[in-house]
């Protein structure tokens, strides 16, 4: 495999004290794994991804392709060190166990029972080596009638009532980001860093199991909690947070854009309404929601009144929680546009995949 320039934006990008101390290995394939075991790389980590011959990870050959590897596994898995062997098979799996001996952390995210039918399961690795912390993500909770079940993002996404609280319209949004794999990627990130502090005092590793379902269930706190104390369920009305709130929506531009309005406070509200001419409103936002209507048309027909480019042009200096909706492309020029002095002052990181090595 060439070697491929570091991601140009996004990621931890900050090595930690200490950390390169500590040694990953990562079994993990396409993105809830890859993307974990990546911050923890980001963070200093020393990464080391181990596939099988014949079993790689897909996200090498998916399209499109940067100096012919697949962009999703460029983005995933840079400073990782990579080796291929089969570990099934007795050589193999006397090289493994040399390399469990001296990991920290071990991230897998096959399907359960896979690993221990191989000798390399959180029973046998602890024999190996007790301090391992042993990370295995899943899709869906491995002790439900599911355990075993394929699935990918959207099928989390899915089950765990997030695609299906939709908004206030009752309208489903096909999300534009793999929102449930990198949720269960950020809590696998939580839970091995927990159990890292954790045997500081103990001592010992531990099992840390990641479902990409339950994990992204446990987002729904606002729409959790609404069921809970009314007995609604909020997938069936219009709430603050759904886009029936006229201060926290998005808005057309007269070109066909849209604008992000979050004033939920009452002071951003009154702000965002004293700029936009419409200060003889301001009674209004006492009660957004039950004003609804008639500040959601007002506020809608300003908007619709310019251009894309003006309002981004009249918000860059304002401080009412509303901003332009960027694509990606234009998102990536701000985020950069923003950040120039820090470039500056460190030049970008163009670390690569490294060869495989042990």
């Amino acid at each position: 495999m060439p070697a491929l320039p570091g991601r140009p934006v996004g990621g931890i990008g900050i090595p930690f004290k200490g950390l390169s101390r500590l040694r990953v290995l990562d079994f993990s394939k396409l993105l809830p794994g890859p993307y974990a075991t990546q911050i923890l790389a980001d963070m200093g980590c020393r990464v080391t991804r181990v596939e099988l011959p014949y079993f790689g990870d897909l996200a090498r050959e998916l399209p499109p392709k940067i100096d012919g590897v697949g962009a999703t596994y460029w983005m995933v898995n840079q400073g990782k060190k990579q080796l291929c062997f089969d570990f099934r098979k007795p050589p193999g799996q006397r090289r493994l166990q040399a390399l469990i001996r001296k990991a920290d952390v071990l991230v897998e995210g096959f399907r359960p029972g896979l690993m221990d039918r191989i000798g390399f399961g959180f029973a046998q690795a602890r024999r190996l080596n007790p301090k391992l912390i042993y990370c295995s993500i899943t899709g869906f909770n491995p002790e439900g009638d599911w355990g075993r079940k394929a699935g990918h993002d959207l099928n989390f996404l899915a089950v765990s009532g997030f695609l299906g609280m939709g908004d206030s319209e009752g309208r489903i949004a096909f999300p534009s980001a793999q929102v449930g794999d990198l949720n269960a990627s950020m809590a696998a990130v939580s839970g091995i860093l927990a159990a890292l502090l954790e045997r500081q005092d103990t001592g010992r590793g531990r099992h840390v199991r990641i479902s990409a379902t339950d994990a992204l269930h446990s987002w729904l706190a606002i729409g959790l909690g609404h069921l809970r104390a009314t007995g609604e369920d909020p997938s069936l009305g219009r709430h603050w947070w759904n886009g029936a709130q006229p201060f926290y929506r998005l808005y057309e531009t007269q070109d066909g854009r849209k604008i992000a309005v979050g004033a939920v406070e009452k002071g951003f509200a009154i702000a965002l309404l004293d700029a936009l001419g419409r200060g003889e409103l301001r009674d209004l936002a006492d009660d957004p929601m039950a004003n609804a209507e008639r500040l959601s048309a007002e506020l809608g027909k300003v908007f619709a009144s310019a251009s894309f480019a003006e309002w981004e042009r009249r918000l860059a200096s304002r401080d009412f929680c509303v901003t332009p909706v960027y694509n990606l492309s234009e998102a990536v020029a701000f985020l950069s546009r923003r950040n120039r002095n820090a470039v500056r002052a460190k030049a970008p990181n163009r670390k690569p995949i490294a060869k495989a090595r042990e």
